[in-house]
Formats: structure tokens, sequence, C-alpha cells
């Protein structure tokens, strides 16, 4: 028979039964517990052998384990007020349940200790005697006497709640009210009833006892002195010091910490409890407001002292004058009175430092061009620059630290006085203005980098400098080119970046527009301004004006937009100028021949008219004649007066004229017939067929027609772009983009 014996190993952690949740009574109550484990191993052997001990914790010296049993006792009375409040009174023991085995094996098992609270402690104050002050004639509206405080050790509300009550003399003229505020801790508010009011010269103290009472059925209580003094009334506002209230300077950026000022205030009253309060603060910047910028730069406390709060952030830039409204508050003042002082303001002026450093203003690049003789024409070549500082501190210097010239084949040749920089400022802006020293080499093609610095001036201190590079194209003036345009210079210039985005679409080049002027009104044809530019490439070379013309012709797009933006003419300078002298002597021309036809005309006109009239007058005055005289028949008596009739004098009774002076004798004419006719009346008789036949033979001739003045008209024709979109010779023109004025 073959018998296996099994050999135990330690396999098995020990196990504990049960949970463990105690309450006991804290300084009376005790604690005595057997913690129950076994372990599964072989019995009797070290592996099912089982020790006991507390793992460290807090609580743990209040307590002791027998490791073989198990057994857990409290070492001494337990105290609730031990315990942190946060536990509620819980204490957790961490107890650790081991065998004997190799390897050692063990179980933790936590026992939660409740140690319940009693009414053991009794109230505490947190003064051991009061001293409060109350006015006399107060109108009795509940005012505040003053504030006593106590606490109680329990941690259990209904052990730790406190209830005052007053005794001792006078304390029929007051009240007083708790107020629980938690975690055992009470107020009791002392204060005049509404129907009482005090009276300093009856009696200015009194000494009252305020006790603090636990609801404990042994009646236990803890009592405080309290000490009432009447004062006299306060009834006169305090008053600000003028000298306090003179302004002071803050330098900007941190230049300045802690106090700066201090506001002081006086009351005549001897009870008086000053307080200087902020009322409003007023942010300032070159007599504007600049709202609450400053708000946090600046504070003023009770005592009157101003501090600076943020020195870093005081920025002159931003406000440089800071406005403090203060008033003095007296605290003990009577209500019914003025409490308060008048405003006062405290201007702090902010200094400006040099800490801004100057910046440059983006601009495009620039360039210049060499002339024949003498120094060449720089257009554009300048830096512009702001500094934010103000004065000395804000006065910008430029200088030129480095020229290099790039020729085409990326070669770098430095150079040293070739140009000099003028400065100059407009407002707050200064401008550097480059300048060539001496005729720069036209031979030489590539670009100069000229470096330049701009440097403030700081009355004290280093000063502040900052640096750009720009960029000068050697373009020679024969490229200059100049676009006329239908509308304006100021339209011109708000469509200038729209201009520039078609000439570079047309060109494929940088174009640097140089001048934008109005043409001269007596100049004007169908142009209204013109821009110069020049059409610049990577490599320095410009296009010509033919180069021009033909880019932009073969570009419909751009030539359309061109068009819409009021371009009319593409030319040279020259040509422009030659075209509109032509233009303007022909038009004076034309104008002169045009006055000379119409006067022509107005004169010839005038002399027809004037001869038809005198005809017509002659005939009116000899049928007239004749119808007053019969015939071969004389009136023999003067006729009535007031008729038409002739007496025997030949006198007119209405005109009072004699029958020889009619008054038409300027209508004489050379004619022998109307003489003849009219002389015959001073023979008293008329042939009347003759007459009548002369009459008929000599009536007025009709007036000739007055001949139409010929109209004077100038017509300007332009062909429409759009229909012909075509460029003729080297100009064009919008609405007929003429290429001899182009």
């Amino acid at each position: 028979m073959l018998q296996i014996h099994l050999l135990d190993i330690n396999d098995n952690a020990p196990v504990v039964s049960g949970s463990y949740n105690i309450f006991v009574q804290e300084e009376e109550g005790n604690v005595s517990v057997t913690i129950q484990a076994h372990d599964n191993d072989e019995p009797g052997t070290n592996n099912s052998r089982l020790l006991f001990s507390l793992l460290p914790g807090p609580y743990n010296h209040n307590f002791s384990l027998d490791p073989d049993t198990g057994l857990l006792r409290n070492l001494g009375p337990l105290d609730r007020e031990a315990i942190d409040p946060a536990l509620g009174g819980r204490i957790v023991l961490t107890v650790l349940v081991s065998d004997c085995g190799e390897p050692v094996l063990s179980t933790e098992v936590n026992v939660t200790i409740t140690v319940e609270d009693i009414n053991d402690n009794l109230p505490i104050f947190n003064q051991s005697s009061y001293n409060f002050t109350v006015k006399e004639e107060d109108p009795g509206t509940c005012s505040l006497v003053g504030v006593v405080k106590a606490w109680d050790a329990d941690q259990t509300e209904v052990n730790n709640r406190i209830s005052f009550s007053l005794s001792g003399s006078g304390a029929n003229y007051f009240m007083i009210r708790g107020l629980v505020l938690g975690a055992g801790w009470a107020e009791g508010y002392l204060r005049l009833p509404p129907d009482v009011s005090l009276d300093y010269e009856t009696q200015p103290v009194f000494n009252l006892t305020v006790s603090a009472e636990n609801p404990d059925p042994q009646g236990s209580e803890t009592i405080v002195d309290v000490h009432v003094n009447v004062k006299d009334v306060n009834d006169n506002p305090p008053t600000l010091d003028v000298a306090s209230l003179r302004g002071i300077r803050v330098a900007e950026n941190g230049s300045q910490h802690g106090q700066v000022a201090v506001v002081v205030a006086s009351d005549v009253d001897t009870s008086a409890q000053l307080e200087i309060q902020l009322v409003n603060i007023l942010c300032t910047k070159a007599g504007v407001d600049v709202g609450s910028l400053c708000w946090g730069w600046f504070s003023v406390v009770a005592n009157g002292s101003v501090y600076i709060n943020q020195s870093e952030a005081i920025d002159y830039e931003a406000c440089d004058l800071v406005t403090l409204v203060v008033r003095a508050c007296d605290l003990a003042t009577d209500p019914g009175f003025q409490a308060y002082s008048n405003n006062g303001s405290l201007l702090i002026t902010i200094e400006d430092i040099n800490d801004n450093a100057p910046y440059f203003l983006p601009e495009d690049k620039t360039f210049g061009m060499p002339g024949l003789a003498g120094p060449p024409d720089i257009i554009n070549s300048c830096s512009q620059a702001r500094d934010d500082d103000s004065g000395n501190n804000g006065l910008i210097l430029f200088s030129i630290l480095r020229v290099d010239f790039i020729s085409k084949d990326g070669a770098t040749i430095p150079f040293q006085g070739i140009f000099w920089i003028s400065n100059s400022s407009e407002a707050d802006v200064f401008t550097g203005s480059i300048q060539p020293v001496t005729s720069l080499d036209s031979t030489l093609q590539g670009t100069y980098q000229v470096t330049v610095q701009a440097r403030d001036t700081p009355s004290v201190g280093p000063s502040l400098e900052a640096n750009t590079t720009l960029n000068l194209f050697t373009v020679d003036q024969s490229y200059r080119s100049r676009l006329q345009f239908s509308i304006p210079k100021a339209e011109v210039g708000a469509n200038r970046q729209a201009i520039n985005e078609a000439l570079t679409q047309a060109t494929r080049t940088t174009v640097y527009i140089v001048d934008i002027q109005d043409i001269d009104s007596a100049a004007r044809a169908r142009a209204h301004s013109y821009l110069d530019a020049y059409f610049v490439f990577p490599n320095g070379s410009a296009l010509t004006l033919d180069e021009l013309s033909v880019m932009i012709r073969n570009d419909q797009d751009s030539l359309m937009q061109l068009l819409q933006l009021g371009l009319v003419v593409l030319g040279s300078q020259e040509s422009q100028e030659s075209d509109l002298s032509n233009q303007l002597i022909s038009v004076i021309i034309g104008l002169g021949v045009a006055l000379l036809l119409v006067l022509v005309i107005m004169t010839t006109a005038f002399m027809c008219v004037r001869k038809s009239y005198n005809r017509k007058l002659r005939a009116m005055k000899a049928a007239k004649e004749a119808r007053k005289t019969a015939a071969g028949v004389m009136p023999s008596a003067p006729a009535i007066p007031g008729t038409n009739m002739y007496n025997n004098e030949r006198a007119n009774p209405m005109l009072n004229l004699s029958n020889k002076d009619l008054g038409l004798e300027y209508l004489s004419s050379s004619n022998d017939l109307d003489c003849v006719s009219i002389n015959s009346l001073d023979d008293n008789s008329v042939d009347v067929e003759k007459n009548s036949e002369e009459v008929k033979e000599y009536r007025p001739p009709h007036t000739p027609p007055e001949p139409d003045p010929e109209p004077l008209s100038v017509v300007l024709s332009r062909q429409q772009a759009g229909a012909s979109g075509q460029l003729e010779g080297p100009s064009y023109t919008n609405a007929g983009l003429d290429t001899t004025d182009l």
C-alpha cells in the first residue's frame, strides 16, 4: 500500500468575521471589543496562528489591542472635543490580522468608534469685558450699542447653543438679542429700545452684566461685564484740509511705489471718528475723459493715506491726469446731522518717462532715379516713425547706419557717404527723407539697401531706438509714365489700390506710384487729374511708355478695369504737355473765329432792320397826311382844338407844330418822289387819283427776313472703348482712349 502525506503550506490569509461599529459616550464610556478572525490553514501550526496589531493612526494612543486575543480597549476617558470636528466624533482604527506562516499573510479590518457628545463645556466670551459707547439723546430707533461674542466647545448643536441675558444697573434701558453663528459661536447684539433715549448729564456710564447660558438642566452659565459710556452729541460735519489736497506728481510705468500722499481731515467734535472715503476717480488724457482706465492705479485707505496699487500699470500715454474725489466721514456723527464733509479733489499728474521705443509706420518699398546731370530725384524715399512718449522723450532723430548696393548678379557692395537723411515732423509723425549726396552712378543696375535708425532723445536716461531697411532702385527718369484720369485727384487717390492691382496684373511689375495731382483747369480737355508711376521688374529694369501701352492693350481685363476707374490718357509728361498746349491753342483760335463770325452777322442784320424801319415810317407819314385833307378843298376856318385838322396857318392844334416841321425830317430819304408827295400838301391841292397812285407806288416795302445766325459748336467725339477695344499709337483714351493724347 502506498500512502501519500500532504504537507500544509501557508496559502490562506486570515479571515475576519463581522464588522465593528462601536458607540460610546465621552468621558464615561469605555471600549471593549474582541476582533474575531480565523485561518483555514492546518490548525496548530504557524500557518494558522494569528497575531493582532493596530496600524498607525492619529488616535491610536488612546487604545490598546491584545496581540493574541484581539481584545481592543480604551486607555482613558474619550473626549469628543479632542476629535477633529470634521469627523463628527468618529474614530476609525485599522486592525491588522496576520498569520505566522511563510510567507506571512494578513488581513485588515476597520473598527469605527463613535464618541457621543455630552454638554460638558461652558460658553466662553471672546473678551474678558466689553466697553461700548452710545450718544446721548439718541432718537431711539433700536440703534446698536455693541456686540458680545461667545463660544461653546461642545460639538453638537443641542449642547453648544448659547442664549444671552442682561442684568445690572440700568439694564432696563437696554435689550440684548442673540444670534447663532454656527459651530458653537453666538453673538449678542446690545441695542437701545425704540422708546428709550439716554441722557449724558443724568447717567454717563452703565455697568451691565451679560450672561451666556447653555440649555442644561443644571443651569450653568458664564458672565461678562459690559460698560456702556454715554457721549455728547456730535453735530458738526468734518472738513478736509486744503493743504493736503495739493496736487502731486507720479511717474509712470513702475517708477514709484507705496504711499504718495495723505489726505487730512478734522472735526471740532471731541468724539469724532473720521474716515477718508474715495467717492470717485476721474481719468483724463489731454483733458478728454478716458473712462475707467486708471481706476485700479491708486487706492485711499480710511486714514487718508493714498497708495499706488498698480505701479507698472500707470501709463502716461493712456492717461496723464488722475483725479481722486474724496470726502471725510465722521462715523460718530449723530443721526440727523451731516456726517460727511464736502467733496475734495486730489489731482495726481502722471509724468512721462521714456518707456516707449520709436516704431516705424508701415510703408511700401521706395526707390530713387539717377538723373543725367546733378543729384538724382529721390521719389518717396522716406521713413515715417512715431514715439508714444511726449516731449523730448518722443522726439525722433533719423540716421543712416549702413548702405549696401546689391547688383543684378547678387554681389553686395558697401557704400559710405552716398546718402544723407533729413528730419522733419508733422503733428506726432516724424519723417526721415533720404537724399543723395552726389549723383548716383546710372551704370549700376541693382538695389540700394539703406538701413535707417530712429532714435528718441530723452532728457534723462538712455535713448531707445528702432531700425528698418529701405530698398532704393536705380531707375532712370525716362521710365516715368503718366496716366491721366477723367476723375478728380481725390477719387484717384481713393481708387489707388484698385488702380495699382490692375496695372500690376497687366504688367507683372512692381508699380511705384510717385505722384497724383489735379490738372490745371485751363489745360483740361478730357482729363481732370494725372498719376505718375514707375513699372519696375525685380532685377531693377523698368517699362518704357510704349512697352506699358502694349502690355495694357494685351490684357483686356485690366484695360476694362482701368477704363472703369476713369483712365482716359496714357502718355509721357512731355508729350502730354505738348498735346495740352496744342489743344489749348486750337480751342482759342476756334473761339476767336466763331466770335468774329457772330459779330459780322449781327452787324449786317442790324443795318437791314434799321433801313426797313425808316422806310416804313416815311410811308406811314404820307398816308396819314393824305387822309386828313379832302381832295382840292381846304378848311375855311380853324379846326376845333383837340382834332387832327389844321387851321389856316397850317398849325396842328394837338401838336402845336407848324406845317413845315412835323418832326420827321430825320426820316428823310434821297428818293425825290417821297419829297414831292409830302411837299405837295403845301399847295392846298391834292390830286386824289395821283396821290392814290403814289401811295400805292411808294408803299413801304416788306422787311427782309433776318438771317439765322450760324451756331458755333465744338464736338468732342469719343469712341467707346468697350466697342473698339483698341489702342492706336503710343497712347489711348477712355471713351476714345486717344493714343496721340495718351
